[in-house]
């Protein structure tokens, strides 16, 4: 009776352990899905602001021109 009794007890603690260990992968597989998804849309982010840097070098490269030649011509 003692012998089942402790297999029936480490067959709870086995699948109890198992349990746990299956609750923690799948949190830390949503912490990786979420962090590469944040990833991704830092990377989004990152190429929209060199977009705008670039376009914003443009004009002021333009307008440097256009004042030198406004200070040539005055």
């Amino acid at each position: 009776m003692t012998g089942v009794l402790l297999l029936f007890a480490h067959l709870v603690l086995t699948v109890g352990s198992l349990g746990v260990l299956v609750l923690c992968a799948l949190r830390l597989w949503g912490k990786v899905r979420a962090t590469k998804n944040a990833a991704m849309d830092l990377k989004d982010h990152a190429a929209e602001l060199a977009t705008k840097a670039a376009e914003l070098a443009g004009r002021l490269e333009s307008t440097e021109v256009s004042s030198r030649l406004a200070s040539r011509a005055g």
